[in-house]
């Protein structure tokens, strides 16, 4: 009896001292290697995280034409178009200045001119998104999936891509010989 009483302590103060070490941590919040200089990291840019969640929408919006449900489509063609909308806003305040994103892009915020420049981009290719996705909506309340889908490819061809093209520093090889026929 005297044995087992012992066991059950020693193994009563191990618990103990286990869950103390596993709560303290030892430092465990600490990063090893902090001085070292990270490669895999990137900056998400404005322009980045409003593309991301355009991307999205457009995303459930093939999957909606592809299933034939024309109530989804018309729905995420409202997300794009109100993301659209946001987006310009979100840049180009009418009563305020560009944002630092402005900056990180290699711009002055004070040449009114590049200011204007870049706002003028911006509406033609976010107005041409918007278009484009108004008119999936439109072909989607007739019911027609091909007609959809055409009206999808489109906006993604003549909006979308086009935009790509004109804005990223790589744009892939397959898409630059698609150009070229």
């Amino acid at each position: 009896m005297g044995k087992i009483r012992k066991s059950c302590l020693a193994i009563f103060c191990i618990l103990i001292v286990t869950s103390a070490v596993i709560s303290s941590g030892w430092k465990c919040n600490q990063a090893y290697g902090k001085d070292k200089e990270t490669y895999l990291t990137s900056r998400s840019t404005p322009t980045q995280g409003l593309m991301r969640i355009i991307s999205s929408h457009t995303a459930k919006m093939l999957d909606a034409i592809m299933i034939g449900d024309f109530t989804a489509v018309i729905k995420e063609s409202h997300e794009i178009i109100g993301a659209s909308e946001v987006g310009m806003q979100m840049f180009f305040p009418e009563k305020g200045k560009v944002g630092e994103w402005f900056v990180n892009a290699g711009n002055d915020p004070n040449d009114a001119a590049a200011v204007e420049a870049m706002k003028e981009e911006f509406q033609k290719y976010l107005q041409l998104v918007i278009d484009a996705s108004r008119k999936v909506a439109e072909t989607s309340e007739k019911k027609n999936i091909i007609a959809t889908y055409n009206s999808f490819d489109s906006m993604l061809r003549n909006a979308c891509f086009a935009c790509h093209v004109k804005s990223r520093l790589e744009w892939p090889r397959w898409m630059k010989q698609v150009e070229a026929e």
